[in-house]
């Protein structure tokens, strides 16, 4: 009987690949080479691990499901990808981890005044700054899904307050005091001491968070953005920065990447910019491929796949 083709197009180190010595029996496993084009080595493949380019589609003849080792999809939703029966599966819920700890780093960093700090130690100045304390504050969370449920878990820890709204309806996870959708919006707002985006772009999230938005956060309220840029509209985002609506910023992502060089984020005192880093992971590309692996099996079985994303939805 003829084995099943998969083919590994995205870059693995030796010790990753080695864990596909764990793949079914049924597989026969590929590699892209390097530097040949990904569309002269797909006509035959029923499994995809990687991005599947628009260009590179029309070959895709035999393509049953993609798995893309991260978790954003906005680069694959191109029409015939959407409109085909072929199933998109990406790494929601594995990068949870990191991005709370990175949406914690940058948290710490602006209440406890670390960016001042160590421009401070550079200049060999001892000065004594005021911080600020988050026992008792509220966290809004703004997408509760893999990384919104992994940074409730260590607000909690923090002893926050947390709340969450999310467009799916859904159980209340133990680690959230209040939970609602997107039409309570506007009083959830009202509450966050601390607004941390976890949500990823969709049509409906694209500058969800504008001036009418930030207008409705508490004055003095921190923001952290983990997810994606182009939920926030920047203008708004940078106006109430500099009027002090917002007591800071801590941002891995903006809506423009890289930042340009002239946007006032890059010097404005109350944000720290980091550089889309909050995925990086010593352990991620390993939780990918054991991912991969359990969803050949369940292929093989005939079971459904996990992480599997709604087209239609984006993620």
């Amino acid at each position: 009987m003829a084995k099943i083709k998969v083919l590994i197009a995205s870059g693995i180190s030796q010790e990753v690949a080695d864990l596909l010595q764990d793949a079914p029996p049924e597989m026969e496993i590929n590699f892209l080479p390097e530097g040949e084009s990904l569309s002269d080595h797909l006509s035959d493949v029923e499994i995809l691990y990687g991005t599947l380019p628009e260009a590179a589609f029309p070959h895709a003849t035999s393509l049953q499901w993609v798995m893309q080792p991260f978790v954003g999809v906005e680069g694959s939703m191109y029409t015939a990808f959407k409109e085909s029966a072929i199933t998109l599966v990406n790494s929601k819920r594995l990068y949870g981890p990191q991005l709370a700890e990175h949406a914690f780093a940058l948290l710490l960093a602006l209440t406890r005044g670390i960016h001042t700090q160590l421009d401070l130690m550079r200049e060999k100045k001892w000065k004594w700054l005021p911080c600020v304390e988050v026992s008792g504050m509220t966290m809004g969370i703004l997408g509760l899904g893999g990384i919104g449920r992994a940074v409730a878990q260590r607000a909690k820890a923090f002893d926050f307050n947390v709340i969450a709204v999310d467009p799916e309806p859904m159980e209340k996870p133990d680690t959230v005091d209040e939970l609602g959708q997107l039409d309570w919006l506007p009083e959830f707002l009202s509450r966050c001491d601390v607004l941390t985006v976890c949500c990823p772009i969709t049509p409906e999230t694209h500058k969800l968070l504008s001036h009418a938005e930030f207008d409705a956060l508490p004055e003095g309220c921190f923001f952290i953005n983990v997810s994606r840029g182009k939920v926030v509209d920047e203008e708004a985002l940078i106006a109430a920065l500099e009027s002090g609506r917002l007591a800071g910023a801590g941002l891995d992502v903006t809506y423009t990447e890289p930042c340009p060089s002239d946007n006032p984020l890059w010097t404005l005192p109350n944000v720290i910019l980091t550089s889309h880093t909050a995925g990086a992971s010593q352990n991620i590309a390993k939780r990918a491929m054991e991912l991969f692996i359990d969803n050949m099996r369940k292929y093989v079985n005939g079971e459904l796949l996990a992480n599997v994303v709604d087209k239609e939805k984006g993620y």
